[in-house]
């Protein structure tokens, strides 16, 4: 599976919803047989990273799962430039399957 790159941003204390379509050789993963970890850090040996739940969508066969995350963790990370990946782990196999930069701004409310 060839890594992709998705870069995001997410307001400071807001709720954070989207979702992405996994694909293998061009052609959707499904979805009900892997098991995914998505984090935030500053950098890769950062020990501090904030988790994203990731939620397989119906119908699995689509490869669309949906990445969230609280308002209560997007108001503990403080603003600025991170990264991030999403790994997928089936039949004890974790690999990388996306990656990117993730900003996190700030807002007036």
């Amino acid at each position: 599976m060839a890594v992709s790159s998705v870069n995001l941003t997410i307001d400071k204390g807001a709720d954070f919803v989207t979702s992405l379509k996994l694909k293998t050789d061009g052609a959707a993963i499904g979805t009900d047989t892997y098991t995914f970890t998505a984090k935030v850090r500053k950098h890769y040996t950062a020990n501090t990273y904030y988790t994203f739940l990731v939620t397989p969508l119906f119908p699995y066969n689509t490869g669309v799962v949906r990445l969230t995350m609280s308002k209560i963790t997007t108001s503990q990370i403080p603003i600025g430039r991170y990264i991030w990946d999403l790994l997928i782990t089936s039949n004890g196999i974790t690999t990388k399957a996306v990656e990117g930069t993730l900003i996190v701004k700030g807002t007036a409310s």
